[in-house]
């Protein structure tokens, strides 16, 4: 898998982690979570099932050795703490963060980041 696709892949499911955080759901299904992507995300509404399942495996696997999530005792996903939305003030990039992860844009590294949208 090319490191674009991963790291857009990575994006959404991040984003999709942090909604279903904000709704109070915490537990995942890997398995599941290629039909969630599919049918919540339009860029992915075409994609290949077996595809999709592909790559969210690699992107799993790196957010696990990352802690921003953790496998339980049930095979099912636990994310390890709440996600940020928060926005880059020199690339403008929306980066979702783990409170476990250092607050730096997962695009250009730069430490500069404010809530999304900033609060007034």
């Amino acid at each position: 898998m090319l490191d674009i696709q991963a790291n857009e892949v990575e994006w959404y499911l991040r984003d999709h982690f942090f909604r279903q955080f904000n709704q109070g759901r915490q537990y995942f299904k890997k398995e599941l979570l290629a039909d969630d992507m599919i049918s919540l995300y339009f860029r992915y509404r075409n994609s290949n099932l077996q595809d999709m399942n592909d790559m969210i495996t690699a992107v799993v696997e790196n957010l696990i050795s990352r802690q921003v999530i953790k496998k339980t005792e049930n095979n099912s996903l636990e994310l390890t703490s709440r996600f940020s939305r928060l926005q880059c003030s020199k690339c403008f990039y929306i980066s979702y963060l783990n409170s476990n992860e250092p607050r730096n844009c997962l695009r250009c590294s730069s430490n500069e980041l404010h809530d999304f949208p900033k609060k007034r």
